[in-house]
């Protein structure tokens, strides 16, 4: 049984026939395969840009734009190289194959090629780039694992510290605002006490979502610890938080969140701190207390409301 590859392949040749021939050589041992055909380096380059093939068989000479130029347009992009070139060329010379792999080509092959040596070599290369294609995919999904809360799928608290220590630092440095809102559930004890803990876990769920949704792509929404939550706001001054805040509020008291065939509404406190760079300059450590501080007081006041640091919030 012929072993199917799917390999999307780029062929380079200024030759129509020679790109026939490897087609027909390749295509059977390659079932599924998806053939692209150019016939200069340049046209190969604009294909290689806009199909993103997984690997590239290329011939060495050709009149205006050849092998080597492809090679050196493609080194511009990083992200094309982990796509594999195989260079063909009929030059047997040594220096000239050194500097065809200098180039960053992955192989040659020297024609006339052997059919059979041809194949292997783009079944070996095609195979080496599936692989490292899937430990990229893996080693992605290891990080965002190692940065995201499992329940809430928000950033976890490791990145909250690094991120809100990058934008107090950046702060510092341009005098942009930065600002952090706290987000704890009101009487959330009540409801796992209540209603069970797979419960409260379903409120943090609804609560994240409805959060993440809101925030921009350069915010930063993390579960804090336990029911809280916060949310880094880069580039946003007090009154900018202050309104996110209460348009937070106003969402969590909306959402209702189903179980076991039991429907519950819960509210929010919301703290809100702000450092523009002024004096004195501001740890993330003080700007975590202050939005403490005003959630505490929103707590004391009632509850399900936001409270903006100053400095006569206790």
């Amino acid at each position: 049984m012929k072993e199917r590859i799917g390999a999307r392949v780029l062929l380079v040749d200024d030759s129509a026939t020679l790109r026939t021939q490897l087609r027909l050589i390749l295509e059977p041992a390659l079932e599924a395969a998806e053939f692209l055909e150019a016939g200069d380096g340049l046209q190969g380059f604009k294909l290689l840009a806009e199909q993103r093939p997984d690997l590239v068989v290329c011939d060495l000479v050709m009149p205006v734009f050849d092998g080597l130029k492809f090679l050196s347009l493609r080194a511009t992009r990083p992200e094309f190289s982990q796509i594999p070139v195989i260079m063909l060329t009929a030059e047997d010379d040594l220096n000239r194959k050194v500097e065809v792999l200098d180039r960053g080509a992955s192989d040659y092959v020297t024609k006339p090629f052997n059919d059979k040596e041809l194949v292997a070599r783009v079944r070996v290369h095609y195979r080496v780039k599936t692989l490292q294609d899937q430990l990229r995919e893996a080693n992605t999904r290891l990080e965002t694992l190692a940065l995201t809360d499992g329940l809430t799928g928000l950033f976890n608290r490791r990145y909250f510290d690094d991120m809100l220590l990058a934008e107090v630092r950046r702060t510092l440095r341009y005098k942009n605002p930065v600002s952090i809102i706290l987000i704890d559930m009101d009487h959330f004890k009540d409801v796992n006490d209540t209603y069970g803990h797979p419960m409260g876990d379903e409120v943090l769920r609804n609560v994240g979502r409805t959060i993440a949704a809101k925030v921009r792509t350069t915010d930063v929404a993390a579960r804090y610890g336990g029911e809280e939550l916060a949310v880094i706001l880069p580039e946003t001054g007090e009154e900018g938080a202050a309104e996110l805040a209460e348009r937070l509020r106003k969402m969590i008291a909306d959402i209702v969140h189903a179980h076991g065939g039991k429907t519950i509404r819960k509210t929010a406190s919301l703290g809100v701190s702000t450092f523009d760079g002024s004096d004195p300059p501001l740890g993330p450590d003080d700007l975590v207390r202050r939005a403490d501080q005003a959630l505490y007081e929103a707590k004391q006041a009632g509850r399900n409301r936001v409270v903006v640091w100053n400095h006569s919030t206790k």
